[in-house]
């Protein structure tokens, strides 16, 4: 009884522990052990930090990426336009290694109590995911030596391959030991899980989505011996944390918290200070792609303020950035941030995560269907359930649910009520229908029209990237970079290519390691060879080991 009354109360401070940085490095210190802190806590608390990463996933993505811009002058804005990243530049991205920490301790107290089989599963999941993400980044990193405290304070660094090799098999221990556990192992549920509540088939749909795409990213640069999959299958729904976000400031939900607080008031810089960008908006407005649907449920306003990165617009005001931003929904006449739609990105404070989006998994199995990794379904299929989830995922209200309201379908315009006879409740099935019949002669939308495995290819990464887009960036830039996909339309308007700066033809390839390892671990930071003079990372030439 003890213990479920301490496994009820833990979710109440759980957005608290992982928002406030004292208890979010509670084993930061390699000299301070953990094992006074039960492994069933670790693991929502585990859980709730990765929903908090996403907000530095899209940040580091979505300017990279192409989807935001600078607004007004250029002046201030340093590295997000000239791309000369130093080891200050989204270091955030390695306090990965922290939650890191809190998995391997579950993981160890699994290997030596079977009782703990499910937790020790589900935290290597998530450990696969953020040695991916790590990768993805940086190339090499500590992984074997890593987190090992005074055992090895200097952990040295593996190769990216060798790393990838590794996870995918990390991924398949996880979903044996779900079969290993007995029924008399502590199981999931609500309060230790705030992913899946339990749903152990949810975990290894997961595990499989993950680890196709560590198979599809490390391409023939990895070798994987297991390219199976279980028969559970992969997510056919939103991954989505919720340990009780709620309209309290600490407890807000991680996307409504990088820019407002619990009473809506703006918190300044970050997204307050960006505009999508008129590449972004490309795949909207009909220069790319015709999307009424979507482009009302991104942006508040139509078209928002616009702008290129590295470009100062002068006097115009195309790209002032506007209160609330934009994209932020609003029904009221006079928009603020407490009368939001609950609709969008921004679905209100206390709405749940999403860490992987259903749209994605769909657009990994089309590709994996493309290449023959899975033998069942069609490519067509897949890719069409990604763009319908896409539309399912931005129709989804505070609760998680699809919205009640109403949409016009003929300009895409949401309201409370039916206004005209143009308007109907929202139906993501009926808008996607709408969609491809006003993109019936373009083969990004219509599949039909994509005849080669290439134009194939083409359509699934510019859909994931358009699903993606201010929810998950870090995916897209990982997917440019291995497909070079989406294009851009060198006969359009120079405003209308993915990026420009003062690096006009030369795109970054990665991020530069944090200053913290020049101070800490310099002698295996500094064996990481680059291109740069003086021998270290160049951030605009060397490469991640999978990209193109």
């Amino acid at each position: 009884m003890k213990r479920i009354y301490k496994l009820v109360m833990i979710l109440g401070v759980l957005v608290f522990i992982t928002s406030c940085k004292k208890y979010l490095d509670i084993n930061k210190n390699p000299n301070d052990p953990t094992g006074s802190i039960d492994e069933i806590f670790l693991l929502p608390k585990a859980i709730v930090a990765w929903s908090r990463t996403m907000t530095l996933a899209d940040v580091y993505g979505g300017e990279i990426g192409g989807s935001v811009s600078n607004p007004g002058g250029v002046s201030g804005f340093g590295s997000l336009i000239t791309y000369n990243y130093g080891p200050g530049d989204y270091a955030g991205w390695w306090d990965l290694y922290d939650n890191i920490q809190d998995l391997n301790t579950i993981i160890a107290k699994a290997n030596v109590d079977p009782s703990y089989l499910n937790y020790g599963a589900a935290a290597k999941i998530i450990r696969a995911i953020h040695f991916q993400a790590l990768v993805d980044a940086y190339n090499n990193v500590p992984y074997t030596e890593a987190n090992k405290g005074l055992e090895n304070l200097t952990a040295e660094y593996d190769n990216g391959p060798d790393i990838y090799k590794s996870i995918a098999a990390l991924i398949d221990e996880a979903i044996s030991d779900f079969g290993k556990a007995t029924s008399t192992a502590l199981a999931l549920n609500n309060a230790t899980d705030p992913l899946f509540g339990g749903d152990m088939t949810r975990w290894k749909q997961l595990a499989n989505t993950v680890k196709l795409r560590i198979i599809l990213r490390g391409g023939n640069k990895v070798s994987i011996s297991n390219k199976t999959f279980t028969a559970d299958g992969f997510l056919a729904a939103d991954a989505m944390v919720q340990p009780g976000f709620t309209n309290v400031d600490g407890k807000t939900n991680p996307t409504w918290g990088r820019v407002y607080n619990a009473a809506g008031t703006a918190q300044g810089g970050g997204l307050q200070q960006r505009v999508p960008t008129y590449y972004m908006w490309g795949f909207y407005d009909g220069t790319k792609i015709n999307d009424k649907f979507r482009r009302r449920l991104v942006y508040r306003v139509n078209p928002p303020g616009l702008n290129q990165l590295g470009v100062d617009p002068g006097s115009s005001t195309a790209a002032v950035v506007k209160a609330p931003n934009d994209w932020y929904l609003s029904l009221a006449a006079t928009p603020s941030a407490t009368n939001y739609a609950a609709l969008g990105i921004f679905k209100g404070p206390a709405a749940p995560q999403p860490v992987m989006l259903a749209a994605e998994s769909y657009f990994l199995q089309a590709e994996g269907i493309l290449k023959g990794l899975i033998a069942t379904g069609t490519v067509k299929d897949a890719f069409n359930n990604g763009v319908l989830e896409s539309f399912r995922y931005l129709n989804k209200d505070e609760s998680g649910g699809i919205s009640s309201k109403f949409v016009d379908t003929t300009t895409g315009q949401i309201a409370a009520t039916a206004v005209n006879g143009r308007y109907i409740q929202i139906n993501p099935q009926k808008e996607v229908a709408i969609y491809l019949s006003d993109n019936l002669t373009n083969r990004l939308v219509n599949f039909d029209l994509a005849v080669t495995d290439e134009e194939k290819l083409e359509a699934i990464i510019t859909q994931k990237y358009i699903a993606h887009n201010m929810i998950k960036g870090d995916e897209s830039w990982n997917e440019y970079r291995r497909t070079l996909y989406p294009v851009s339309d060198a006969s359009s308007a120079d405003r209308y290519r993915s990026f420009k700066s003062t690096q006009s033809t030369v795109l970054p390839t990665r991020l530069q390691y944090p200053a913290r390892e020049f101070s800490y671990n310099a002698d295996n930071v500094n064996a990481q060879k680059g291109t740069a003079p003086n021998g270290g990372m160049n951030v605009l030439a060397d490469k991640i080991f999978w990209a193109k």
